[in-house]
């Protein structure tokens, strides 16, 4: 059994001009310790996925399983987002706290006790510890992506779902982020959405999701060690 199984997903949304199907048809699974890069354009349905996956959104027709649940409103949908990190393209801090604060807060909300230590441990290798005690506002939009992931990894979750994790940052900050989820790669599994072919580098198989339907796999095997990222610079 997969971490998180899809089989014949279809989910509709109501618009102002009508209904929009989001995703047609959707099978995969992600296996324990899996990274899949999940990649299409703007709109394709990449989110959606995610969405479905923490129980946000509902399916219309098929079935959806993470941890052996299905992810419902009420109290299976609150297990299964306490015990995933989701790093969002929106972002999720809230302006009134600190960055550190912000930290507690998720912690404590999802239940659980974060390492201080593993906290500034995950600021310095972002390189953005010097923004423990700033406010969200306060940031420009590349720290407040890094800040808000090193909330994520922060607490140890057993499922890692990253929407989008290199956008807003510059090309050596990029590599930093992708070093780092180097380092979950095999111990938790991860649905990874991007456009940035960079993180071909970590993922084991590489789907590409277009008008709501998942394509052929762009690549099935285990990707080739990564270069140096400091001697491609």
């Amino acid at each position: 059994m997969g971490v998180v199984e899809f089989e014949d997903v279809f989910v509709k949304y109501e618009t102002y001009t009508g209904s929009v199907l989001a995703l047609r048809g959707v099978t995969f699974s992600l296996g324990k310790g899996e990274t899949i890069l999940v990649m299409g354009p703007s709109g394709s349905g990449k989110t959606t996925i995610l969405r479905v996956i923490l129980g946000l959104v509902q399916p219309m027709h098929g079935t959806v399983r993470v941890f052996g649940m299905e992810p419902r409103d009420g109290k299976t949908g609150l297990e299964i987002r306490r015990r995933a990190g989701y790093l969002t393209q929106e972002g999720k801090m809230i302006n009134e706290l600190t960055v550190w604060e912000n930290i507690m807060f998720y912690a404590e909300g999802r239940g659980r006790r974060v390492d201080e230590e593993r906290v500034r441990e995950l600021a310095r290798e972002l390189n953005v510890e010097a923004v423990l005690n700033k406010h969200p506002n306060h940031l420009s939009g590349g720290e407040l992506k890094r800040a808000e992931l090193v909330m994520v990894l922060s607490d140890e979750p057993e499922l890692l779902l990253l929407d989008e994790p290199t956008s807003m940052l510059d090309a050596e900050n990029s590599e930093v982020v992708i070093d780092l989820l180097s380092t979950f790669k095999g111990r938790v599994p991860m649905i990874v959405t991007s456009h940035d072919p960079r993180l071909f580098e970590i993922s084991d198989r590489v789907l590409e999701v277009v008008g709501g339907v998942v394509g052929k796999s762009l690549r099935e095997t285990a990707p080739s060690p990564r270069r140096d990222s400091h001697l491609e610079r």
